[in-house]
C-alpha cells in the first residue's frame, strides 16, 4: 500500500516539475497545402540547407519532393537587451498529392454532430409516427381473433419426431 501511495506522489512531483518549469519551444512551424510546404521561423532570418542559403524572410515555401532539412537563422533579443543569433532546425518528410485536401477538426466534428442530430430526429420522428399509426387497414388495434389461414393438424397424422412432443396451449 505505501509503495502505491510512493509512485503516486512521484508521479505527482514529476508532473508538477514538468508543467510548472518546463521549457518553452520556440515558435516555429510547418504547413502542407497539396504539394507546396510552408516554414515558418520565429522571426525574420535567412534559410538554409547545409550551407547553402535558400532564401531570407519569415516564411520559406517550396514544392516537396523528399524529405529535406533546413534551418532558419535570425537575430532576438535575450532578457539583458543585448542581441543573439538563433537556429531553428525543421525536418520535413511527409507525403503530399496534388489532389488532396486537409479537413479540419473543428469541421469533422461539426459534420459528425450534425450527424447524430439528425440521425436522433429521424429516430424521434418515425418513432412518434409509428407511435400514432395503425397496425391494420381498418384504423384500430389489430384483432385478437386468430386467422384461420392455416388449416389445424390432425392429432392422427402428427409425426413422433422430435418436435411432435411439444405440448400445445389453449
Amino acid at each position: 500500500m505505501s509503495v502505491m501511495i510512493f509512485r503516486v506522489m512521484a508521479v505527482s512531483v514529476f508532473l508538477l516539475v514538468f508543467f510548472v518549469f518546463g521549457v518553452k519551444a520556440e515558435q516555429g512551424g510547418v504547413s502542407f497545402w497539396r504539394n507546396d510546404v510552408t516554414l515558418t521561423c520565429p522571426e525574420n532570418g535567412t534559410w538554409f540547407q547545409l550551407s547553402t542559403q535558400l532564401h531570407m524572410g519569415k516564411t520559406y515555401v517550396f514544392k516537396y519532393e523528399r524529405p529535406i532539412n533546413v534551418y532558419c537563422v535570425y537575430e532576438t533579443f535575450d532578457q539583458f537587451e543585448s542581441e543573439i543569433t538563433k537556429k531553428t532546425f525543421f525536418y520535413v518528410k511527409g507525403r503530399v498529392c496534388e489532389t488532396c485536401y486537409e479537413v479540419d477538426g473543428v469541421y469533422l466534428g461539426g459534420a459528425i454532430f450534425a450527424d447524430v442530430i439528425m440521425t436522433t430526429t429521424l429516430m424521434a420522428f418515425i418513432y412518434n409516427f409509428a407511435k400514432k399509426g395503425s397496425a391494420s387497414p381498418s384504423g384500430g388495434r389489430a384483432s385478437d381473433i386468430q386467422s384461420s389461414d392455416y388449416q389445424e393438424l390432425n392429432p392422427r397424422s402428427v409425426s413422433q419426431a422430435t418436435y411432435s412432443a411439444v405440448s400445445r396451449r389453449k
